[in-house]
């Protein structure tokens, strides 16, 4: 016999005593009946998985369909369900009652799915900045040294100055360089 057994064994004999000690108790419900001592203790000797299978089984006997149903926030009540399962009077509505507020089985998707087709945006072509003609403000990048970088820089607000902390790093790209060019034309300082 294993542990397992010989805990419903246990629990079915513990139930019938009790049930004949209690015979005049109309509530069902052991988490509102004050005369079991045992109802805060921990059943650590049912396994969590067993006990759900063999309650889910039992479902299936009275008529109830729990395939889609969480059961795992009841464990302490399908575990003394399963032990006390004879002095139940009406299974079905106790289990009924039980599993009322079990939120469903969380949806695994089936099957596979096809990736939507990446649209691609053709990328317009940029020909302003800041109202400027692109062709020549890259005439003016011919320009740009030390002093148009110092005199273009002291114009700009400090939040603008972060994107360009360097001649080397305004120089680095064609985007920044027409930036700041557009900057200093705008500032008329260039």
């Amino acid at each position: 016999m294993t542990q397992q057994t010989l805990a419903y064994v246990t629990g079915a004999y513990l139930s019938m005593i009790r049930a004949e000690l209690d015979r005049s108790d109309l509530d069902q419900d052991h988490d509102l009946d004050h005369n079991h001592i045992d109802k805060d203790q921990i059943r650590s000797d049912l396994d969590p998985q067993s006990s759900e299978s063999v309650f889910r089984s039992i479902c299936r006997q009275v008529g109830i369909d729990v395939t889609d149903v969480d059961l795992r926030g009841i464990d302490r009540n399908i575990n003394w369900f399963l032990a006390n399962r004879e002095s139940v009077r009406s299974p079905k509505a106790y289990i009924l009652r039980m599993i009322r507020d079990c939120p469903p089985l969380p949806k695994k998707p089936v099957g596979f799915r096809v990736p939507e087709p990446e649209i691609e945006t053709p990328e317009t072509e940029i020909t302003e900045v800041y109202g400027y003609e692109v062709a020549m403000l890259d005439e003016q990048a011919a320009w740009l040294d030390n002093e148009a970088y110092s005199r273009i820089l002291a114009a700009l607000p400090p939040s603008s100055k972060v994107l360009f902390r360097s001649l080397p790093e305004v120089l680095e790209s064609k985007a920044n360089t027409r930036v700041f060019i557009a900057e200093g034309l705008k500032r008329g300082v260039m």
